[in-house]
């Protein structure tokens, strides 16, 4: 009789939340970067803006186009801000993720060892099983004189 795991569907079910939580740390890891990216561009952007102010004061700027850069820098600040904000909500995010991943991968290891005992047992009282024939055959023959 083949051995078969009595907790075989319940290790199912938890590998495959363990592979749900894995694709929500992929999605959330994938959003993370995407945000890099950004801060990124957006630092990019800043720094040409700023060196074009820079230039442009260089040779004299009037007071509307002075307002304009001001204003304009700001407004990127601010939103490399909120990006920041983003960012760190979205490491938060990864990291609960990591976390959920580690905790389904320790439930699912549990099983597995579990399995695992269970199939020593099973294969060590086989084993005791198949003595026994062979004792109880031996036995036998040793009654009807072989």
């Amino acid at each position: 009789m083949p051995f078969k795991f009595r907790l075989k569907s319940v290790k199912r079910h938890r590998e495959f939340i363990l592979r749900e939580a894995q694709a929500a740390l992929g999605a959330a890891e994938s959003a993370r970067m995407r945000i890099v990216t950004e801060i990124e561009e957006l630092l990019e952007v800043i720094r040409r803006q700023t060196d074009q102010f820079e230039q442009e004061q260089k040779n004299g700027v009037g007071a509307p186009r002075y307002i304009y850069f001001k204003d304009h820098l700001s407004s990127l600040e601010r939103e490399l801000l909120g990006l920041l904000k983003r960012l760190e909500k979205a490491s938060k995010e990864v990291e609960n993720r990591k976390n959920a991943v580690i905790e389904r991968d320790k439930s699912v290891k549990t099983l597995d060892s579990i399995e695992t005992r269970d199939r020593e047992l099973y294969s060590v009282e086989q084993t005791r099983r198949e003595q026994r024939k062979m004792d109880d055959v031996a036995l036998m023959n040793a009654l009807n004189g072989e």
